[in-house]
């Protein structure tokens, strides 16, 4: 075998695993809204999540051997994160009250839009015709999928608040993972601590305001908390981490496409949730103008290095 035919291979590798990535992450509304729909709050479902996902993660850590320590330096910093990351889920998981999932997952992936924006704001960045097109893209966009342009009565703006939350949250964590010189910590050791960390976070508000963490009622439920934690987060982040060792960072990221359309498909598809042209071209529109960030050169307030899915 050739060198060539060896960088080949691993380029489709690298892919595959990205699309799987994307795909897998995608499949958080299908496990998750039948729980919630069964009765269970947000917290408790995260918990389980974070549970299952990060078991996952660190039995795959322990058989690579890889050094599962971190310092006390350290530690404060992964509770920041970890913290940042939980909010960004728990808002997400909100918005699923209020739009449809595809909506919802759409609006989690304007973090580049949001980075661009902070780093203008706060961190000195300059603007230019590719942040300016960007935005002007991706709010149209998301007005037409949240139901702005609508006359039935469709659009939530509590919904909305919601899943932009997700979005910004998502991006504040972005930023905040560079700065706080956590990057240079293994992407999936740096994800298995995000998503422990975060766990023991949400146990203890949810002890704190609600006095327990609910169980499962039947098998299905338990079935679906299983699978969340598996599929949409320690699947996707072993698939991504994989990836980035295999091909460019931003290749990833424009795999990264994969999550709105498949969270998307699946409402329409299997959950029976609406769908309408104005949703369909304003999931484009956002699309294209994460694209215009990611596929041209990259802000610096953006990191290369692969951050977990939420």
């Amino acid at each position: 075998m050739t060198i060539h035919n060896i960088k080949m291979n691993n380029q489709t590798r690298g892919v595959f695993n990205g699309i799987v990535s994307g795909i897998s992450f995608g499949l958080i509304p299908l496990f998750s809204i039948p729980v919630i729909a069964a009765g269970m709050d947000n917290v408790s479902i995260l918990v389980y999540r974070y549970l299952f996902g990060s078991a996952a993660m660190f039995v795959v850590l322990v058989l690579r051997k890889t050094d599962i320590r971190i310092s006390f330096s350290m530690a404060w910093r992964i509770v920041v994160l970890a913290a940042l990351y939980t909010l960004c889920s728990v808002t997400t998981l909100e918005s699923y009250q209020y739009l449809s999932s595809g909506i919802a997952t759409a609006l989690v992936y304007t973090d580049p839009i949001w980075c661009a924006i902070i780093g203008i704001a706060f961190l000195g960045e300059k603007f230019s015709w590719r942040i300016s097109s960007s935005i002007v893209l991706a709010s149209l966009g998301v007005m037409m999928m949240t139901g702005v342009f609508s006359q039935d009565g469709s659009f939530s703006l509590i919904g909305l608040v919601w899943g932009l939350a997700s979005g910004i949250f998502y991006a504040l964590y972005l930023i905040l993972v560079p700065r706080l010189k956590v990057k240079d910590i293994p992407s999936l050791k740096l994800t298995f601590y995000v998503f422990f960390v975060g766990m023991i976070l949400l146990s203890v508000y949810g002890l704190a305001t609600r006095g327990n963490i609910q169980t499962a009622t039947d098998s299905a439920c338990w079935y679906n908390l299983l699978m969340l934690g598996l599929i949409p987060t320690a699947l996707s982040n072993i698939c991504v981490t994989m990836s980035l060792k295999l091909i460019n960072s931003t290749i990833v990221a424009i795999l990264g496409a994969f999550e709105p359309l498949t969270a998307m498909a699946v409402g329409i598809i299997i959950l029976g949730e609406p769908c309408s042209v104005l949703s369909i071209m304003g999931a484009s529109l956002i699309l294209i103008s994460v694209g215009i960030l990611t596929i041209l050169p990259k802000l610096r307030i953006i990191p290369n290095k692969f951050q977990p899915k939420i």
